[in-house]
């Protein structure tokens, strides 16, 4: 192997839950090298705070120890001196998600920006990385291998550290699963206790890569690795070059539930169309970053927003889920956007750039100001969607500005300029809907689902939610008679609030989240006996109210309201011409 300037060996320590590193360094800047964790991972727009986890840091040149100043709350600066330089350092590893670090005896997981120091003024010089742990444990990454057996110890090699941090690695007893689609090797490695369906899980993931490369046309991958963790409840996922880190509930991959089986295919399907949509079309403010502070992107609705749109489409036209199935998922898409008032408060072009103090660090209160350029985003890009298709009678889509995307920024590496993808709009479909997309993402008002559905034929339905857990996509009888204009939870002592909507009954009788209901009209309640006792109450009347707040016991009154019709489901509709039936299938077939 060719000299590498720069080496970690790390050491997994299942049973401390840590990472051991030592770095080491064949010719540190001698006037005071700087190392730095990144301040965020890339794909995830919050500050992490990364070197929270760093429990020991030393360093040493010739077997002596060298000083190394801490000059920021992430970056350390060694003493000047000339020569190779190792730095040792440790890493808790307990944070079951897919954007930093996990270890336990059972297996690991890491992200690379959370364990790798960057070397400042070094980041274009190769990266070697040798990887040592328990004896009985495969390590599955898309890292190239220098040594060691296919899905063993050994070591790796990276072109430079942007390559090295977008390669996570998998760890552990782990289950593989080998398929191809589009004539490539795909693999999924499945950490932890599951009962995986792989016969059902292949077919279907073959399906889900096949059709997305055959959308795009081409692949900026050759070999493609989905990493997947499970736990009790998680969900999750990251994109990575020829990769994707996963996490899922462990009954989602025995199809036992057809839903959360579907949700981890969506999840899939999701992180895979990243592979183009993100890592080969790039963002160009966020691609452009030193990784060192926030990077301000109105854009984030065309990456993720587009990306979440496709992401069930891709499982409709891959033939997983009917048209019903699909039209489903886009009601409790709308659903969820309809039940936050914020969508009246924060654009999508705002919700991106607040991404970093806002979407990550949700609160009881952010449906009431924010909104999800994830979730506004797939609708948005479900109305530019149908937009094209019905402006040009078919003949243009939201398929052919990916297809320009790619031809001009995937193949040619160029990151997209901010904004420009209005542009591309524009060339495609001139400027007046040029201007309507930028007035949906710049305004904060519904977006025109109804009229653009109504022209393929489907009729968009709206009612009062059947109950706290209806997240709507279809139709119900049942229509409580009284909103508190909150939702709650079980509590040992009746029903906490969770969420308390602006300008609704709760607010208006000074009720807030977190608050516990013990009482209605004098008599004992529980969360499950809300619901009734609300529907009892002539219409009109007030209902005295007993609750505690910080172990204080309050009385409020509070007037019910008839409930909002702010649960959407989509009819297909029958009775429809050739014209539309031709053009729905079009939409929802990709032919």
């Amino acid at each position: 192997m060719s000299f590498v300037p720069l080496n970690y060996q790390i050491s997994a320590e299942p049973q401390t839950h840590l990472f051991r590193v030592s770095l080491s360094i064949s010719e540190a800047d001698p006037e005071g090298q700087i190392l730095a964790l990144p301040a965020w991972v890339p794909g995830s727009y919050t500050i992490r705070d990364l070197a929270r986890h760093v429990t020991q840091i030393r360093a040493e040149r010739n077997g002596q120890d060298v000083a190394l100043h801490k000059i920021g709350k992430d970056r350390w600066r060694l003493a000047a001196g000339h020569g190779p330089v190792v730095v040792h350092y440790a890493v808790y590893a307990f944070d079951r998600s897919v954007r930093t670090a996990y270890l336990d005896d059972q297996g690991g997981f890491f992200n690379g920006p959370a364990i790798y120091l960057r070397v400042l003024g070094q980041e274009d010089q190769a990266h070697a990385v040798l990887l040592e742990g328990p004896e009985d444990w495969r390590v599955a990454t898309a890292l190239p291998r220098q040594s060691g057996a296919t899905w063993g110890w050994g070591s790796f090699i990276a072109s430079g550290y942007r390559t090295l941090i977008d390669h996570p690695l998998l760890m552990g007893t782990l289950t593989l699963l080998d398929f191809s689609a589009g004539e490539r090797p795909h693999h999924l490695l499945i950490q932890g206790i599951h009962q995986a369906d792989l016969q059902r899980l292949g077919s279907d993931l073959t399906r889900i890569c096949d059709w997305q490369q055959r959308f795009w046309g081409d692949a900026a991958f050759t070999e493609y690795h989905f990493l997947c963790m499970t736990s009790a409840d998680g969900y999750g996922g990251l994109e990575h070059r020829a990769s994707s880190a996963l996490l899922c509930a462990r009954d989602d991959l025995s199809g036992h539930n057809a839903d959360h089986y579907q949700r981890f295919l969506g999840l899939v399907s999701h992180e895979y169309f990243h592979s183009w949509l993100v890592q080969a079309i790039r963002p160009a403010v966020p691609s452009a970053s030193a990784l060192d502070r926030e990077a301000l992107t109105r854009d984030l609705w065309i990456f993720e927003g587009i990306t979440s749109y496709y992401d069930d489409l891709c499982l409709r036209r891959a033939g997983l889920t009917t048209p019903a199935q699909y039209l489903r998922g886009v009601g409790k898409e709308l659903t969820r956007l309809l039940r936050r008032p914020g969508r009246f408060l924060q654009s999508l072009a705002e919700s991106s750039e607040d991404a970093w103090i806002k979407l990550y660090h949700p609160h009881v209160n952010s449906a009431n100001f924010e909104v999800s350029y994830y979730n506004k985003g797939a609708l948005l890009a479900l109305c530019l969607d149908l937009s094209l298709r019905l402006e040009s009678a078919g003949s243009r889509s939201l398929d052919t500005l990916l297809a320009r995307l790619w031809q001009d920024y995937g193949r040619t590496g160029k990151a997209l300029p901010e904004g420009q993808c209005i542009n591309l709009v524009e060339a495609l479909a001139g400027p007046t809907l040029a201007a309507r997309l930028e007035s949906w993402i710049t305004e904060k008002t519904d977006l025109p689902l109804r009229a653009l559905l109504a022209e393929m034929g489907i009729a968009l339905r709206l009612r009062a939610a059947s109950g706290p857990q209806d997240e709507g996509g279809q139709a119900s009888a049942q229509t409580p008679q009284a909103w508190l204009g909150a939702t709650w939870r079980p509590h040992a002592l009746g029903a906490q609030l969770c969420h308390v909507q602006t300008g609704g009954p709760a607010e208006q009788a000074r009720l807030s989240p977190d608050d516990i209901l013990v009482a209605l009209d004098g008599v004992r309640s529980t969360a499950e006996q809300v619901p009734t006792q609300l529907d009892a109450l002539p219409a009109g009347a007030a209902l005295r109210i007993h609750f505690f707040r910080d172990d204080i016991l309050m009385e409020t009154q509070l007037t019910p309201a008839p409930p909002p019709p702010d649960t959407a489901w989509l009819e297909l509709l029958e009775d429809v011409d050739e014209v539309v039936l031709a053009r729905r299938r079009a939409w929802l077939e990709g032919v």
